[in-house]
């Protein structure tokens, strides 16, 4: 392959990717209504570029799913994405997990789809599974690159990265007893916010490989709504360091 990677990198809210765009180079953009698609490149210390395709989709999995259509849709058919990432904050699931602590997700479900007695519980009816898994190569190259990152201390403040299943669900989640019983229903469940699963469930669907990077930012618990609203102008500051660890791995993306 001979053209750069192209990114299509997806958050909620600006300050989940970091909302000044001074990152990118050469920047464009394209309305859709009240969506905003920027465009533009990044380039490396080593002259290496990246193609990047960023949009900021609003809270929800609607919403998420609707930028994350677009994004792929609008793409050139001769510079197509070749990996979405959806970022940003997340509540903590794991009891292990503290605020700045960072995951990987292994896996993602919906937790807030039923619909039995037609099928079980989570499982989304076009893709007949639960549990949607990133494609493995992908999954590899990032953990390669962010534990890398953070074992030459280029992540400060940020936690050691560790994979684990996310959740996602049209609520966020600020009540202890709702957290237990997902976590009874789910296990292995790491963290919980609201957009991730929706765009790889759309992302599965199209062929598109996806990854899902979150931070811990509360304990979805009656602090939750208070932490969160702290954390994410904190946060602001520091979400680009963590993309940019998986940019200058660009080299050794698995790409086609």
């Amino acid at each position: 392959m001979t053209r750069p990677l192209h990114l299509g990198l997806l958050g909620a809210m600006p300050e989940e990717i970091g909302s000044d765009l001074a990152h990118l180079e050469e920047p464009s953009q394209e309305e859709f209504g009240d969506l905003v698609i920027h465009r533009g490149h990044w380039t490396g210390d080593d002259g290496a570029a990246v193609q990047l395709t960023l949009a900021w989709s609003g809270w929800g999995k609607v919403c998420a799913a609707r930028t994350a259509t677009r994004v792929l849709a609008s793409a050139p058919a001769d510079n197509p994405i070749d990996l979405i990432l959806f970022t940003g904050v997340a509540g903590g699931a794991d009891p292990s997990l503290q605020q700045w602590d960072v995951v990987l997700a292994d896996a993602v479900v919906q937790h807030d789809m039923d619909v039995r007695p037609i099928l079980p519980r989570f499982v989304v009816p076009p893709l007949d599974r639960a549990v949607l898994k990133p494609q493995q190569a992908w999954f590899e190259w990032a953990c390669k690159a962010l534990e890398g990152s953070h074992l030459a201390g280029e992540l400060p403040g940020f936690g050691r990265p560790r994979p684990g299943l996310i959740g996602t669900g049209d609520q966020f989640i600020g009540d202890a007893k709702v957290l237990m019983a997902l976590r009874d229903a789910l296990p292995a469940l790491t963290a919980v916010e609201m957009e991730g699963a929706a765009v790889a469930q759309v992302a599965e669907q199209e062929g598109v490989p996806w990854l899902v990077l979150r931070v811990i930012s509360d304990g979805a618990d009656a602090e939750a709504a208070q932490s969160f609203n702290d954390f994410v102008k904190a946060y602001d500051q520091r979400a680009w360091n963590l993309i940019a660890t998986l940019l200058r791995q660009q080299a050794s993306a698995p790409l086609p």
